[in-house]
C-alpha cells in the first residue's frame, strides 16, 4: 500500500549548501535500511531504475543550513515489503542516530507516517482504492514541485508529453502493484488544456545535471481513458514521475479534477 513517511529534521550545524545538497538523502535512506536488515538493504540498493520508493528534495531550505531550523524530507514507499522494513527500522532505533548530509548534521525530530494531520504532501492510499476512487473526468491538473524529466533514447527529455508521463507511471504501477493494468495504451487521446511550466536544471548526487520541468499542467481527455489516468496520477503522488525520483526529481500532486 503506497504511503509517505515525512522525516522532520533539526539542523545541528550551519553552513552553505553544495549544488547537489537537495538529493543527498538517498544514500542515508539506503544506509538506515541496510542497518535494519543487511540483505534487504542490498536488494534495495540493487533495485535498478525502478526501486520501490521515491525521495523528495530536502525541503524548507534555500542557500544555507541554519542551526536549530527545521527541515523535512518525504519518502514515498510503494510496496508492503519496504513499508514493513521501514517500520522495523524505526523500532530498532536506527533513525535516532544523527543524519549527515555532506558536512551538515541533523537529528530526526519526528517521523510522520501516512496522513494524520492533513499535510498536503503526506498520505496513504491502496492500489485498489486508487482504482476504485478514480473517476471519468474531462480535466486533471497536476503540480510538479521538483523537476520531472524522461528518458528518450540516450537523452533526458524535460517536456511532460502525455505518452511519456503516463507510460512511465503505468510501467511503475505494474512493477509494484498486485493489481495489473493493461500496458497496450499509447495515451494518444490525452492532451493539454493548459500548462504553466518552466525548465529547471537539477544537480545529481554523483555529478552531472538533468534538465527537468516544474509547474502546473492540466491534462484534457477525450474518453474513458481519463479514469485510468486519474488512478495513475494518484499513484504519482507516492512514486514521483520520470527519472531520478529517488534523488528528489518528479515530486508532484493532483490539484484539481473536473
Amino acid at each position: 500500500m503506497p504511503v509517505t513517511a515525512i522525516i522532520n529534521l533539526r539542523a545541528l550545524s550551519k553552513g552553505k549548501l553544495s549544488r547537489s545538497f537537495h538529493c543527498l538523502m538517498h544514500p542515508v535512506f539506503l544506509d538506515r535500511i541496510s542497518k535494519t536488515d543487511e540483505k534487504f538493504g542490498k536488494t534495495l540498493h540493487d533495485a535498478g531504475i525502478m526501486p520501490p520508493f521515491s525521495i523528495s528534495p530536502v525541503m524548507n531550505i534555500e542557500k544555507q543550513v541554519v542551526i536549530n531550523e527545521s527541515y523535512w524530507v518525504r519518502i514515498g514507499i510503494l510496496n508492503e515489503e519496504l513499508e514493513e522494513m521501514f517500520f522495523l527500522s524505526m523500532e530498532k532505533g536506527v533513525w535516532r542516530e544523527p543524519i549527515q548530509l555532506e558536512s551538515h548534521f541533523f537529528e530526526v525530530e519526528e517521523i510522520v507516517w501516512g496522513n494524520p494531520d492533513g499535510f498536503e504532501w503526506s498520505g496513504r492510499n491502496s492500489y485498489s482504492d486508487m482504482i476504485h476512487n478514480s473517476v471519468t473526468c474531462r480535466k486533471i491538473s497536476v503540480f510538479a514541485l521538483s523537476p520531472m524529466s524522461f528518458k528518450k533514447g540516450d537523452l533526458h527529455y524535460p517536456l511532460p508529453e502525455p505518452s511519456l508521463l503516463f507510460g512511465n507511471l503505468l510501467r511503475r504501477w505494474n512493477q509494484f502493484s498486485k493489481i495489473g493494468l493493461p500496458e497496450d495504451y499509447d495515451f494518444g487521446d490525452v492532451s493539454f488544456a493548459h500548462f504553466n511550466i518552466q525548465t529547471q536544471p537539477y544537480a545529481l548526487r554523483k555529478g552531472g545535471t538533468v534538465l527537468g520541468a516544474t509547474g502546473k499542467m492540466t491534462f484534457i481527455f477525450q474518453n474513458e481513458i481519463s479514469q485510468l489516468c486519474h488512478a495513475l496520477l494518484q499513484f504519482a503522488f507516492f512514486s514521483g514521475i520520470g527519472v531520478k525520483t529517488t534523488q528528489g526529481m518528479g515530486m508532484c500532486r493532483i490539484v484539481s479534477v473536473n
